[in-house]
């Protein structure tokens, strides 16, 4: 099992080579490892949780928009 930190740079590694979103990263890692996404849910960090919302905004998936990227 994989720890916090581990899983985000895994997660930041796959949406990098792979040219897809965060949330996208997560359920691709989640399918090729057989993993539930309610487990990976617990993995994230929150630089990886802003970015996510930032994405979902970009998209109207959110109520509220994000005007600029995380730090």
């Amino acid at each position: 099992m994989l720890d916090t930190k581990s899983f985000s740079i895994k997660i930041e590694e796959i949406s990098n080579e792979l040219k897809i979103s965060y949330m996208d990263a997560i359920v691709w890692y989640c399918e090729k490892n057989q993993i539930e996404v309610e487990t990976a849910a617990k993995l994230i960090n929150s630089k990886i949780k802003e970015t996510i919302a930032y994405e979902a905004s970009k998209l109207n998936m959110m109520k509220e928009k994000i005007n600029s990227l995380p730090v």
